[in-house]
């Protein structure tokens, strides 16, 4: 909301899709948008985009946001192609289901599938 144009009402979307490697999330916003040459640099710590006196905030959160979804086998990145706000697209991969064979002597072995 920080982000937001001051002519319209805020708006965030929210989509998702599935493959069989993961999920794919895209959160869409009206709000000012980002110049696409600044994509690499909105997600290094400390980076504003901004004097400090226009918005509040330390410029850590999408670095932050980054590091969450890389640590989880994931990536975060701008949509440049996207003009109505600001898009962010990030991916996170399934994680490896494991199989329980039939309880032999009581006890259940989880076996990663083959």
């Amino acid at each position: 909301m920080k982000f937001r144009s001051p002519d319209r009402a805020p708006r965030i979307r929210v989509a998702v899709t599935e493959d069989t490697a993961g999920w794919e999330f895209a959160v869409a916003d009206n709000g000012i948008g980002i110049d696409p040459r600044y994509a690499d640099k909105i997600f290094l710590i400390f980076q504003r985009l901004h004097p400090r006196g226009a918005y509040d905030g330390t410029g850590i959160g999408l670095a932050i946001c980054k590091k969450i979804v890389e640590y989880h086998g994931g990536t975060l990145r701008l949509d440049d192609g996207y003009a109505d706000g600001a898009r962010f697209v990030f991916t996170l991969p399934k994680p490896a289901a494991t199989v329980s064979v039939p309880e032999q002597a009581g006890e259940l072995t989880p076996v990663a599938p083959g």
